[in-house]
């Protein structure tokens, strides 16, 4: 699990409290409000670890209110939990990127979003490294993954198994620019009557939730796809072996590596795939649709 530096969405300033550890870790501190009555609470900073500490009760399935020890300010939710609804409750990353997660009791939903691949695998070096003799700031997207495997190839590891409901880091392949807006992957589409719109798909593996800003009649392809930021391409010279459809593809971050992923560009075909160099290490859990 990723050890994660979080700061204040509003100053900036650190959240990380060193007196109060969880998991052998410095702890995030905020402050609480519910209904009425304040607190505290020290969250786990280790990605995927649930535990926390307060100092007043939470009643089950209540939504708390979360704000800033150092500034005051109630940090508040840009969107909603796709699970129970509550507010999503956003914090920064030190490294760069944001962490978000539901502020209802019980419900375990977050979501980590990195500005770009090179700071993911950063941080999955530092957790998978067996010793520290690389220098970090000389690693780049490309060679980071050698080194991951290198490693990782000392513990003689298995294949991994991208379970489905797996949050899938989303990267432009031109330009590397995270692709997630809103707890969507978001894309610039245009349809064959010319038309050109934005496309979010679910970046849960196998959860299939979607929608457009123009007109997609189902099972019609659409005649481009490209980047939102560098308005580059993501179609590829590859066909479906559904439908034969064109094939679009994204860069997607697993526990191993940056992994090239592959989809069917016709609304409702539900292909989806990883190219087969990168299945000697991986598999994706019910790999027959997207």
């Amino acid at each position: 699990m990723i050890p994660l530096k979080l700061k204040c969405p509003v100053c900036s300033k650190s959240l990380m409290d060193k007196e109060k550890i969880i998991n052998g870790k410095p702890s995030v501190k905020l402050n609480i409000d519910i209904q009425g009555k304040e607190g505290h609470i020290w969250l786990s900073s280790i990605y995927g670890d649930y535990k926390y500490e307060t100092d007043i009760e939470i009643p089950d399935d209540a939504i708390v209110r979360f704000f800033c020890p150092v500034c005051g300010d109630e940090l508040k939710a840009e969107n909603k939990c796709d699970i129970c609804s509550a507010p999503m409750i956003p914090l920064n990353l030190e490294e760069g990127g944001r962490v978000r997660f539901c502020s209802r009791k019980g419900c375990t939903n977050h979501v980590i979003e990195f500005k770009n691949p090179e700071i993911a695998l950063k941080l999955l070096y530092d957790t998978y490294s067996l010793d520290n003799k690389i220098n970090k700031n000389e690693i780049n997207y490309k060679n980071i993954e050698k080194v991951l495997q290198k490693q990782l190839n000392k513990k003689e590891a298995e294949r991994e198994v991208i379970k489905n409901g797996t949050f899938l880091y989303p990267y432009c392949p031109q330009c590397k620019h995270t692709l997630i807006k809103d707890n969507m992957i978001e894309l610039e589409i245009v349809n064959k009557n010319d038309e050109k719109g934005l496309l979010q798909l679910s970046p849960y593996l196998n959860i299939f939730n979607h929608k457009s800003t123009i007109n997609l009649p189902e099972g019609e392809p659409v005649k481009e796809i490209h980047c939102p930021h560098c308005n580059e391409s993501i179609i590829i010279n590859e066909n479906c072996p559904i439908c034969n459809s064109k094939v679009a593809h994204i860069l997607v971050t697993s526990s191993l590596k940056l992994v090239e992923f592959k989809f069917c560009s016709k609304s409702g075909c539900k292909w989806h795939g990883i190219d087969k160099k990168d299945e000697q290490t991986i598999i994706l859990e019910d790999s027959d649709e997207w």
